[in-house]
């Protein structure tokens, strides 16, 4: 049987930080496999974890909880049958509703061959009233079917990770609250652990859409949608990506002129920028979040750049990265 690990956490948060750190230390000599979802076109996170030497499947251009959802059902039923390995970490999209996932991989628990040990979620203390005000539907349902929840950005001090502790805990009762830095935790914290009440009526409700007296399929709508199996309104409704192939070198500082000047000009909300673009000693990673953005060199390939937000207009944006605004 292959144990599922499912690392969750709003747009920046640091899912992909995180596996790192558990691929090091937890899951050391274990054969592993990533599956990455990336929301929108270009897969940066998948080529930074292929730096780890891992086995990535990456899932673009949509959730796992929605439009992916028989994607990521059969890349489960390749990656066992090709590779047999003992762990698969599942990164969702950042904007992706844990629940919807977490019930697939309970589905697939049906089979024998699968088993979702643990959901595990990060919560970036420094913007966690601003999410769950502005994205509560996709904000707190992380929090919410999560039975590990990980706090980042410590620095932040003891006081904002005391508030964030207290607000979770208004959230969801039952998780375990971790709010050391991830290398000092112990191991066996993120093996295993109990299922909290919101994954168990999840899998309850699982079992009983198996009987043969209900229909599998769900209500349809007029709009066509099938009601009734996924939460609505579905994160493409709600969020936008914006892609850009960057053909041209680089320096640090020019990146960051263009980063910024994007974040500052474009109408909307960026919410997370990604990317890896050439420079002339080798090539730069960025990540953005907001108030934060950090530049540095990076051993692998790539041209491209991904802005995640709400509003967003990607002529807007591609022209700003380019200069012609």
């Amino acid at each position: 049987m292959t144990n599922i690990y499912l690392i969750s956490g709003f747009l920046g948060a640091g899912k992909t930080t995180l596996i790192k750190t558990m691929v090091r230390s937890v899951f050391r000599d274990k054969k592993i496999v990533v599956i990455e979802n990336d929301f929108g076109e270009a897969g940066i996170d998948t080529g930074l974890l292929r730096e780890c030497n891992l086995t990535v499947t990456s899932l673009n251009a949509g959730c796992i909880c929605c439009t992916l959802t028989g994607d990521f059902e059969k890349a489960l039923e390749r990656i066992r049958k090709d590779y047999a390995p003992e762990i698969i970490l599942v990164e969702p999209s950042g904007v992706g509703k844990l629940s919807g996932i977490a019930r697939l991989c309970m589905k697939l628990e049906n089979t024998g061959e699968f088993y979702l040990r643990r959901t595990i979620t990060v919560v970036d203390i420094r913007f966690f009233d601003k999410y769950l005000k502005n994205y509560g539907a996709f904000y707190k349902d992380q929090i919410v079917c999560a039975d590990l929840i990980l706090l980042s950005h410590q620095e932040e001090g003891s006081r904002e990770i005391c508030y964030a502790e207290k607000a979770i805990r208004e959230i969801n009762q039952e998780a375990r609250i971790e709010a050391d830095f991830w290398d000092s935790i112990p191991s066996a914290v993120f093996l295993d652990g109990p299922r909290g009440s919101a994954l168990l009526k999840l899998e309850m409700e699982e079992a009983l859409s198996m009987k043969p007296v209900r229909m599998k399929r769900g209500l349809r709508r007029r709009d066509g949608r099938t009601k009734g199996f996924f939460s609505l309104p579905f994160a493409g409704e709600v969020f936008s990506s914006v892609t850009i192939d960057c053909g041209e070198p680089l320096s640090e500082e020019m990146l960051q002129r263009k980063v910024l000047h994007v974040v500052k000009q474009a109408d909307g909300e960026i919410l997370r920028g990604k990317g890896i673009v050439k420079s002339s000693s080798g090539n730069l990673v960025f990540h953005f979040t907001p108030g934060s953005l950090l530049i540095e060199p990076v051993n692998m390939k790539g041209n491209q750049l991904c802005f995640i937000g709400t509003g967003l207009d990607g002529q807007q944006i591609r022209a700003l990265f380019n200069g012609e605004l």
